[in-house]
């Protein structure tokens, strides 16, 4: 059996089911004794810190109850943040997920030392952009602001920011071209569908890719 990577990336949309993913693979990774101790680190959180920061509304501004980013240099400062804070979790037994969403995940990976990404294992939520808005703005009005997970990011975001990624277009292609790709092992986990059976599915892939 392998050892399962000290990182997991959870990249996909706002609303391709990262979290989701996150609740239930730390769960099976527990249940069968692959890791002692599940974290996770989510880019919101952190962004949303340096955000706080900006009281002259520099980099950001504030609209449908979230925010738009108008300097998009921040999202690579956060990054970088995460990478530091990642160095300082890893040790034996535990898994740490990373959940973040950019257009171009090629450059975004690259503010990550390559001591962690030598560690590490990425997962691409694929989910089509037309049902990643849908849930975006669903989730969001059902929370009412009472989990940090269902925050919304504006329309208008989503469709400028969000509708393409290097990943996707790749994985359009075929999994393995994507793979060659990708700076560290990857996995494709598809979440295009209503209900939790084919994310339950999709996850027994992980899991046999974890244990070798």
């Amino acid at each position: 059996m392998k050892t399962p990577p000290s990182f997991v990336f959870l990249l996909g949309r706002p609303g391709s089911g990262k979290s989701a993913v996150y609740r239930m693979l730390g769960q099976r990774l527990r249940e069968e004794g692959l890791a002692s101790d599940i974290t996770r680190i989510d880019d919101f959180p952190v962004l949303r810190e340096l955000l706080d920061r900006d009281t002259e509304f520099k980099r950001h501004y504030r609209k449908e109850g979230g925010f738009v980013v108008t300097d998009f240099t921040i999202l690579d400062d956060v990054l970088e943040e995460i990478n530091s804070k990642l160095k300082e979790l890893e040790q034996s037994g535990r898994v740490t997920f990373v959940e973040f969403a950019r257009a171009r995940y090629a450059n975004a990976l690259k503010n990550f030392d390559r001591e962690v990404l030598d560690h590490s294992l990425i997962l691409y939520i694929y989910c089509p952009f037309d049902v990643c808005v849908e849930r975006n703005v669903r989730r969001f009005r059902e929370a009412r602001g009472k989990d940090i997970d269902e925050h919304i990011v504006p329309t208008d975001i989503m469709e400028h920011y969000y509708r393409y990624d290097d990943y996707e277009e790749l994985c359009l292609k075929s999994e393995a071209e994507l793979r060659r790709h990708a700076p560290v092992p990857l996995v494709v986990v598809r979440n295009d569908v209503e209900g939790m059976g084919q994310l339950e599915r999709e996850l027994e892939k992980v899991m046999d890719f974890l244990k070798g």
